[in-house]
C-alpha cells in the first residue's frame, strides 16, 4: 500500500532544492523570518549553494537560526564561521532567526533575499543605515515590527519591497534619509508612524509609488504630531489641494518649518 505523503516539508527535484514557504503574513513565526534562493548570485556573493547571514561587525548576536533544511546553529559572533551556511543543494530555503539579532545588513546575500515573513519584534534591531538596501529579488508580507533606532538611512533604497512597514514602531528612528527612494514598488499607507523623533527624510519617498491618498493620510498623520523642526522631506507623490492634507502640510512648513519637495496640489 502506497505510504501517505506529508506535504509542507522539503521538496527536492532535479538538479535543485527547496523548502515549502509558509502562508505570507507572519506565517506562524515567531522570530525574524524570510524566504532565500541560493542560486541568485552576484559578485562578493556566498556560492549558489549557500546563504551568508546579514550580520554586521559592530552588531551583537546569541540567536539560534533553523536554516529551513533540518539543520540550525547558535550564532553569538559575526565572524562565526557557521555564519555561512552550506545547503546539500540550490534553491529558496526559509530561514528562521530567534534570539537576539542586533545590526542587520544585507550586503553580501543582497540577491538572495525574496520575502520578509515576519520581523520578529524583539528578535530582530535595525539600528544602521543600508540594512536592505539594493535587495532587488524582495518582498515583504510581515505585519509585525522590528526594533528601529538611530539614523536609518538607505534603508530600502533600490529595494523591490511594495509594502511590510505600515506597522513599524518608528519612534526611536531619528534619520530616515533616502530610507526608501527607488523602491519604485513600495506604496503603503504610513500616516500611523510615529515620526517625533526623525529629523531627516530627505529623498525618502522619491521614486516610490506613493499614491495621493497615502500621501495625503501621511501630511494629515504626521503634522498632528509634535514634529521635529527644520525637517528636509521629498516624495514623488501629490497632494490633494483645497483641504486636510494641504492644511497639515501648510502646519509642517509654516509651524515647523519643514522643507518639502513633492509632486505638487492636484
Amino acid at each position: 500500500m502506497p505510504t501517505a505523503i506529508e506535504i509542507g516539508t522539503l521538496i527536492i527535484g532535479g538538479a535543485g532544492g527547496s523548502m515549502a514557504l509558509p502562508p505570507s503574513g507572519g506565517g506562524g513565526y515567531t522570530g525574524f523570518a524570510y524566504s532565500m534562493n541560493t542560486a541568485n548570485t552576484d559578485a562578493g556573493s556566498s556560492n549558489a549553494d549557500q546563504h551568508t547571514l546579514p550580520v554586521i561587525s559592530t552588531g551583537t548576536y546569541n540567536f539560534d537560526v533553523d536554516w529551513g533544511d533540518g539543520s540550525s546553529n547558535t550564532i553569538t559572533a559575526w565572524n562565526q564561521a557557521e555564519v555561512t551556511h552550506t545547503y546539500a543543494a540550490s534553491g529558496t530555503y526559509t530561514i528562521e532567526i530567534t534570539g537576539t539579532f542586533t545590526g542587520v545588513k544585507f550586503d553580501v546575500d543582497t540577491l538572495k533575499l525574496l520575502e520578509i515573513f515576519n520581523w520578529g519584534g524583539s528578535v530582530l534591531t535595525i539600528n544602521d543605515r543600508n540594512a536592505f538596501k539594493d535587495t532587488t529579488n524582495a518582498s515583504c508580507s510581515a505585519t509585525d515590527s522590528p526594533v528601529l533606532s538611530g539614523n536609518l538611512g538607505s534603508t530600502f533604497q533600490g529595494s523591490t519591497i511594495s509594502s511590510g512597514l505600515a506597522n513599524w514602531n518608528f519612534g526611536s528612528v531619528t534619520g530616515f534619509r533616502s530610507g526608501l527612494q527607488s523602491a519604485s514598488s513600495w506604496n503603503e499607507d504610513v500616516s500611523g508612524w510615529d515620526v517625533t523623533a526623525c529629523t531627516n527624510f530627505g529623498n525618502t519617498f522619491l521614486g516610490t509609488a506613493m499614491s495621493q491618498a497615502n500621501y495625503d493620510a501621511l501630511l494629515i498623520g504626521w503634522a498632528a504630531q509634535t514634529v521635529q523642526s527644520s525637517v528636509v522631506f521629498a516624495t514623488s507623490a501629490q497632494y490633494t489641494a483645497g483641504g486636510a492634507a494641504e492644511a497639515a502640510r501648510n502646519t509642517l512648513t509654516t509651524t515647523y518649518s519643514w522643507s518639502i519637495s513633492d509632486g505638487g496640489p492636484n
